[in-house]
């Protein structure tokens, strides 16, 4: 299957994301300082963990974002009654 031809959904791994589309729309999203180390925790961990030959493309915070948005898509929510942060 071309690259072109794949089914949009869950990620199997980064390098989907740059494959499947250019991002492009920039947008800022304000995330608690707890968010960005977990983001921070999980570059350092993909990063230190991949071999010479996996390391084409930087993995970087915005890019896992996408792929958690990307797997995201794939599982069926119920949009009914979503409480707010604070009821959580």
């Amino acid at each position: 299957m071309a690259n072109s031809d794949k089914p949009r959904g869950l990620v199997n791994s980064i390098t989907d994301i740059e494959e499947q589309s250019t991002p492009s729309v920039r947008l800022t999203v304000p995330v608690t300082p707890d968010q960005e180390e977990l983001l921070t925790r999980i570059v350092r961990t993909i990063s230190t963990n991949r071999s010479k030959s996996n390391r084409q493309q930087r993995i970087t915070k915005a890019s896992i974002i996408r792929s958690y948005i990307d797997a995201m898509s794939s599982v069926t929510l119920d949009y009914d009654e979503i409480p707010t942060k604070r009821n959580w």
